[in-house]
């Protein structure tokens, strides 16, 4: 799941303190109060969080679909538009990451899921990718790939 999109969301719901908005007052919020995004970017976010399930459209209404849970905000978030459209073209590293667990160990998706959601029961401070890294690792499948150095 995009992590980005999920922040965006949180930010709506946080700056509204509802789950379900118009297209009126997203593209109010994102657009002309905080100048986050163009219209058009707008546009293009909701239907990207659609496509990912993160939003659902009833009628006039969208309804915040995915878990904004343990998502953090800074008190200078910016949203990364970028980074939105980027991961709709390309596979979340997170997805990569447990087909590689489940190839090499032989484990069910479901499994390697249940296994990172345990270690994000035991750490709360992990994200989901980092989560699935470490499980990947305790499972001795390489991830390096995945991992910046700096």
């Amino acid at each position: 799941m995009v992590e980005e999109i999920r922040k965006l969301l949180l930010y709506l719901k946080k700056t509204t303190g509802k789950y379900e908005f118009s297209e009126t007052e997203i593209l109010t919020i994102l657009s002309i109060k905080t100048r986050f995004l163009t219209p058009d970017q707008v546009r293009e976010f909701l239907r990207i969080a659609m496509d990912m399930r993160c939003l659902r459209q009833s009628g006039d209404l969208y309804s915040i679909t995915c878990s904004i849970n343990g998502i953090e905000l800074s008190l200078d978030y910016k949203p990364d538009f970028n980074a939105i459209v980027n991961q709709k073209d390309g596979e979340d590293a997170t997805d990569l990451v447990i087909t590689l667990i489940t190839e090499k160990t032989g484990k069910s998706k479901r499994d390697v899921i249940s296994e990172i959601n345990k270690m994000r029961e035991k750490n709360p401070f992990l994200s989901t990718k980092v989560a699935a890294l470490v499980v990947a690792r305790l499972n001795r499948v390489d991830v390096e790939r995945f991992l910046v150095a700096s």
